[in-house]
C-alpha cells in the first residue's frame, strides 16, 4: 500500500507521487518533509531516474512474461494488391506506411507507434464478420513452397510473414483488402512531470508501485555509493520476483476434475 496518498491512487495502481514519496522514505530523504531534498521533484535528475527505472521495470516484466507488460493488440486494414507466388516479391508494413506487392506505397496504414515487436498475426477479409485465421511467421526468412496453396499466397489472403528492418514483411500480396489482427510487445510513453494542478501520472502495472519505488531507491543509493545500496537492490529484486510469481501462478491454474472412485468388477476364482 502507498505510504502517502497523492490522489487517484489505489492499492492496485500507484501514481508517481506515491512512488517517489516511498522512494524518498527508503533512501532516508524524507526527514525534512515527504517532498524530500536530494530526491525532490525539482532536482534535474529525479524524473530521468524515474523514467530509467520505469523502463527497467517494463523490460523485467516483459522478460518474466507478466501479461500487463507484454501484450497489446491492434487491428489494421491493408489495401488490396496483386497476388504473387514469387518469393522475391513481398509486401511490407512499417512505421511510415504500407508497400504492396506491386511496389505501390500508401501513407496509411502504419504499424502502431508503440510497437516494439509483433508476436502473432491473424488475418481475415475486410468488411466481413468472419473469424481471423492465424498467419505463419518465418524467423529464418520466407521461402516459397511447392503447390502455392500450402504457402498461403494464392487467392485473397496474404502468405507468410516475418519481422525485419523495423517492418512486417509478407510473402506475396492479397487480392482483396485484408484486416490484420496483431498482438505485439508495446513500448511505454515517457513519464512527464505534471505542471501545477495536473494529476500525477499513473503506473498502469498492477501492484508494481512498490517494486518501482525500490528500484528508484536502489539506483539512487548505488549512484551515491551508499551502504544501503545492496540491501535496497535485494529488496527491489524481491518485489520483482513477487510480481513474476503472481503471473506464474495465474498461468499454472487449470480446471481439473477429480477422478471419481468406482468399483471394478472382478472375477472371483473359485475352487472346484
Amino acid at each position: 500500500m502507498p505510504l502517502v496518498d497523492g490522489g487517484g491512487t489505489s492499492a492496485v495502481f500507484w501514481n508517481t507521487t506515491d512512488i517517489l514519496n516511498f522512494a524518498r522514505v527508503l533512501v532516508n530523504d524524507a526527514q525534512g518533509g515527504i517532498s524530500g531534498q536530494d530526491l525532490a521533484d525539482d532536482r534535474p535528475y529525479t524524473w530521468p531516474l524515474l523514467n530509467l527505472c520505469y523502463a527497467k521495470l517494463a523490460n523485467w516484466l516483459e522478460d518474466a512474461n507478466v501479461e500487463s507488460a507484454t501484450y497489446a493488440e491492434a487491428v489494421i486494414s491493408l489495401p488490396a494488391s496483386a497476388s504473387y507466388t514469387d518469393p522475391s516479391v513481398q509486401s511490407h508494413l512499417d512505421y511510415t506506411g504500407f508497400t504492396d506487392a506491386a511496389g505501390f506505397t500508401y501513407e496509411t496504414p502504419t504499424l502502431p507507434p508503440d510497437l516494439l515487436e509483433p508476436l502473432q498475426l491473424w488475418q481475415r477479409a475486410t468488411g466481413q464478420n468472419a473469424p481471423f485465421r492465424e498467419m505463419t511467421q518465418r524467423l529464418g526468412g520466407m521461402e516459397n513452397q511447392w503447390g502455392g496453396v500450402s504457402a498461403g499466397i494464392y487467392g485473397g489472403f496474404l502468405g507468410l510473414w516475418e519481422f525485419r528492418q523495423n517492418g512486417i514483411y509478407f510473402l506475396g500480396g492479397s487480392s482483396q483488402p485484408t484486416d490484420i489482427r496483431m498482438r505485439y510487445i508495446p513500448s511505454l510513453p515517457e513519464l512527464v512531470q505534471p505542471a501545477g494542478g495536473e494529476p500525477a501520472p499513473v503506473i498502469w502495472f498492477a501492484r508494481a508501485g512498490e517494486a518501482l519505488a525500490y528500484l528508484i531507491a536502489a539506483e539512487f543509493a548505488e549512484i551515491r555509493n551508499a551502504a544501503s545500496g545492496p540491501g535496497l537492490r535485494a529488496k527491489a529484486n524481491e518485489q520483482l520476483q513477487i510480481l513474476a510469481n503472481k503471473s506464474a501462478k495465474r498461468s499454472n491454474q487449470s480446471q481439473t476434475r477429480r477422478r471419481g472412485y468406482g468399483f471394478r468388477r472382478t472375477r472371483r476364482n473359485l475352487w472346484v
